[in-house]
């Protein structure tokens, strides 16, 4: 454990850490409309794992799901990490920034017979502004939940959250809002950026917090 990590956090800490996650919600959205943009240019693609699942209308638990997970990922913060909120934001810009890049980076078509969530007020309100219809890989409902597993420190929590994680995985897929090469590289690739973060990456936030390792 790192010396710091239960000490309050400070201003400058928190600025770094919201202003962070802030930018990356704004590059997200550039890069979601341009996912989007190509994705209807794109061709849909053949997936062995959908062929095998059945197809179950899951819009529910898509929307509804995981507002509660974002609920859930508050208030657990607010309560188990309060000290490390701002390196958790940190940590959530990054993979935002991250997934931003891929989206745009591998434009893809959503299965054609997904679930349908247009018209749904909490999407129209709210969830239309975190998520677009091509914005696949990787799948964010997936990554969400299991980096909040590897990030924070209670037993119970963190199994929470691995839970979700696999429940928004089959969510996704069973409502075809993904390939599953979106689900599996989701677990990977978010792996390894929080991997990353903590050997490489955690420099950068030391140096514009002030916070250094002893």
């Amino acid at each position: 454990m790192r010396p710091d990590e239960n000490r309050p956090a400070t201003a400058r800490e928190y600025l770094v850490g919201g202003a962070a996650l802030g930018a990356a919600m704004v590059i997200n959205q550039y890069a979601g409309r341009l996912a989007d943009a190509n994705g209807e240019n794109a061709h849909t693609s053949p997936d062995l794992l959908l062929g095998w699942l059945p197809h179950w209308d899951t819009s529910v638990l898509f929307i509804y799901g995981f507002t509660a997970l974002l609920f859930w990922l508050v208030y657990a913060g607010l309560r188990c990490e309060r000290h490390r909120i701002p390196r958790i934001l940190w940590a959530y810009a990054i993979l935002v920034v991250v997934r931003s890049f891929f989206i745009v980076l591998t434009p893809m078509r959503t299965p054609p017979d997904h679930a349908v969530v247009a018209g749904d007020p909490l999407f129209a309100i709210f969830g239309r502004f975190l998520t677009f219809k091509h914005d696949l890989f990787f799948s964010s409902h997936t990554a969400t939940p299991f980096l909040a597993y590897l990030l924070f420190r209670g037993p119970w929590v963190r199994l929470s959250f691995l839970a979700i994680s696999l429940l928004m995985a089959a969510t996704v897929l069973l409502g075809r809002f993904h390939y599953s090469i979106d689900v599996f590289a989701a677990f990977f690739i978010t792996y390894a950026l929080h991997t990353l973060e903590a050997k490489k990456i955690q420099r950068v936030y030391e140096r514009l917090t002030g916070i250094r390792r002893e």
